[in-house]
């Protein structure tokens, strides 16, 4: 239940070969099967849909496609059932893209059947679809909202979590829009919000907030408010169209300048570091050398016999 089934597209744990022929005995006796639902591996489904729309097919997929139009010819000769108000309730399996091999009109949870098109009101038409789960539910099982972005239609609590980060507004976000956060907070806002809240560098992609970028000027993205300038841009990228001659706004020259210091600072930074890193590996080279000599002393090696048999090692046969 509420599970993505992006999840399990690598493998499921439960055999199609073994599972399908338990489904087919099931399915051959159309007068005392009762079966309303199935609900089936995304793996599986989606395999199938591949290879099927490639023209290419392994014998397991062959099986899997042969037995969906079984069940799905057994749903049909059983009849379009009927609401209260006398409208058929058609059920059936989809054949196309992330749909395939999902029943349709029908509640994942209660199994209670619905129809797209009932009249507002009917007690048919109430029904949802989550992105995430990628089921269908009616309104007594489960409650939905609509992404702040993309809005498609989320299950409440489960398959939707994130909150838009400004405070007077109640939109949700779900994992795939996510993307609208603050480079540096992580804060998420809706379409709407993330507009007004946050700015994009022009040049790449870094997004700040406004309170991110006003206490980190040297790397936040800031908006140049001069009469003919339109810019919006980090530092980093201000300072780089600075170095090729494309920046001939004064205030944004002003502020790409403190980032040439910030530099000349890190750089000062890492050539020391690496003045003590060549100081070190010298010392230790120091250091092996000094043992060298301390074990050919210990073991009865002059300086000498060591330069011999150096000279030895090297000659000719």
């Amino acid at each position: 239940k509420h599970c993505n089934p992006s999840n399990i597209m690598p493998e499921p744990p439960i055999s199609c070969d073994i599972v399908l022929p338990i489904l087919d005995s099931i399915i051959s006796n159309e007068t005392l099967c009762r079966l309303k639902y199935l609900n089936f591996p995304k793996g599986w489904r989606m395999r199938a849909y591949n290879t099927a729309k490639s023209g290419s097919s392994t014998e397991t997929q062959s099986i899997f496609q042969a037995f969906l139009a079984r069940y799905d010819q057994m749903l049909q000769n059983r009849g379009p059932p009927k609401n209260h108000s006398g409208i058929d309730l058609g059920i059936g399996i989809f054949g196309r893209h992330n749909s395939y091999g999902t029943q349709y009109n029908i509640c994942h949870q209660c199994t209670k059947l619905f129809r797209h098109d009932c009249p507002v009101g009917d007690d048919n038409a109430e029904h949802y679809f989550c992105s995430a789960c990628e089921r269908e539910y009616c309104g007594n099982c489960v409650t939905t909202t609509g992404c702040g972005i993309c809005s498609y239609g989320f299950c409440v609590g489960t398959c939707i979590t994130h909150s838009c980060a400004s405070p007077n507004c109640d939109e949700k976000v779900c994992d795939e829009c996510k993307q609208y956060w603050c480079d540096k907070c992580y804060r998420t806002w809706c379409d709407e919000c993330c507009s007004r809240n946050c700015l994009d560098c022009e040049w790449c992609t870094k997004r700040y907030c406004h309170e991110c970028s006003e206490n980190d000027e040297m790397n936040g993205v800031l908006r140049c408010d001069e009469y003919d300038c339109v810019n919006i841009a980090c530092s980093s990228c201000l300072l780089k169209r600075l170095q090729e001659g494309e920046l001939d706004c004064m205030k944004c020259i002003r502020k790409a300048t403190p980032l040439i210091k910030q530099l000349k600072d890190e750089n000062k930074e890492l050539k020391d570091e690496n003045e003590a890193l060549c100081q070190r590996i010298q010392n230790l080279e120091e250091s092996k050398q000094s043992l060298e000599m301390l074990m050919y002393n210990r073991m009865g090696i002059t300086s000498r016999d060591i330069g011999c048999r150096y000279r030895t090692l090297q000659e000719p046969n």
